[in-house]
């Protein structure tokens, strides 16, 4: 279609992003990665009592990504919602956008954003100061956003977001809610709805679109519908600009991995040395000091990974060193914690700790490979354990 950027904003989910990253890079397409969030007053309200409106109660928002600390932040924001603030949709609230705005650009979305359902409802003032309490968290990063599908509550809204526009000194972009990529894809798309929503076609009462316009539309079809407001679509395109993932570096192209920081002991200054150490007092207290293939299996595993962090810089050393942590947080506070799968094949997980299993990798001739193999293209430890859920801590 001859676009130089695309964005993508799912709702209530950050989860694509990274695969859209990847598809906008290999063809050469600047990506601008978002979410349109669900903005509620209260995100741990979870009841009728303390949002009596229920769904109608969790407003949308658009939140882009303007770099990598903008991208951390919006996973935040999006791990916040699901895992606190679930109430019909995973949500956000004022508290929370404040406290990780930083390297994040905000827009107004659709109809159920709350500037938009103030202005269809003649509440101007209350909208005027909604955007200013957005405009206070995000700057000149936040943006008034004009759509229209032929829907009569967008053309009543439209000329009070172009007069708020001017008088809060706020910028407009414009866009296009897209459900679906073509415009024929709108029958297929409303069965889709009746799959989610338990409905058929039949029924009068299913949710479907007004019209067939939430589609990807093309640059001429967005001048037709905003070329009257040239500066709305320069914005818009402004927006892509401020947008900058070059920090943003997969494993597979070079990148590191992306870990907590481990506090090390004070006479430990890698975290390779702390592990090494670890698994050997391990070794030792198992009493396999005796067993020569024991000895050559751990000196191979421990050789492995200071390997790949010469040669490709891969902290497994770190990684290890986080499970083996969770692992004894977990048994000192009487959780219910094991490891499973390729990781019975590690002596190594078994010197520090993670394992506790008289299964012998060597007795039953389980491959360290097939937990921690080298790949010309993907490099990473199958190391599953779980938690279980209920449990303190």
């Amino acid at each position: 279609m001859g676009m130089s950027a695309c964005g993508l904003t799912d709702h209530g989910t950050f989860a694509g992003a990274i695969e859209f990253l990847s598809l906008c890079r290999q063809h050469g397409i600047r990506p601008v990665l978002g979410i349109e969030a669900y903005l509620s007053r209260n995100h741990n309200a979870k009841n009728k009592e303390d949002q009596p409106d229920g769904r109608k109660g969790n407003r949308h928002i658009n939140l882009f990504a303007k770099n990598l600390v903008g991208y951390q932040n919006i996973c935040a924001l999006s791990q916040a919602a699901s895992v606190d603030g679930y109430y019909y949709d995973p949500r956000v609230d004022i508290e929370l956008l404040a406290k990780y705005s930083s390297g994040v650009i905000c827009s107004s979305a659709c109809l159920s954003n709350l500037v938009n359902a103030l202005l269809l409802h003649d509440q101007y003032d209350k909208a005027k100061k909604a955007v200013g309490v957005f405009k206070d968290i995000y700057g000149e990063d936040y943006y008034l956003e004009m759509m229209f599908h032929g829907i009569n509550a967008e053309a009543k809204i439209l000329p009070d977001i172009q007069k708020l526009g001017k008088e809060m000194d706020v910028k407009l972009i414009t866009s296009n809610d897209t459900h679906y990529t073509k415009k024929s894809d709108a029958k297929f798309h409303e069965v889709v709805i009746c799959m989610s929503t338990g409905r058929t076609l039949k029924d009068p009462k299913r949710l479907k679109f007004p019209y067939a316009e939430f589609y990807f539309k093309s640059k001429e079809e967005m001048y037709k519908l905003f070329g009257h407001i040239p500066s709305a679509l320069k914005n818009t395109l402004e927006v892509a600009e401020k947008c900058d993932y070059s920090d943003l570096i997969f494993i597979e192209q070079g990148g590191s991995m992306k870990l907590p920081k481990f506090n090390l002991p004070p006479n430990y200054s890698t975290p390779y040395a702390y592990l090494h150490d670890l698994a050997w007092q391990g070794f030792k207290r198992m009493g396999l000091e005796n067993s020569e293939a024991h000895r050559q299996r751990l000196e191979l595993e421990l050789s492995d990974v200071k390997l790949i962090w010469d040669t490709k810089k891969y902290d497994f050393a770190t990684y290890f060193l986080i499970v083996q942590d969770i692992m004894r947080y977990a048994k000192e506070n009487d959780i219910s914690s094991s490891i499973r799968g390729s990781g019975y094949g590690s002596l190594m997980l078994k010197c520090i700790g993670v394992i506790e299993s008289s299964i012998d990798c060597i007795e039953f001739e389980l491959l360290w490979e097939r937990f921690l193999g080298f790949s010309e293209k993907y490099f990473f430890a199958e190391s599953d354990f779980g938690i279980k859920e209920g449990t303190n801590g």
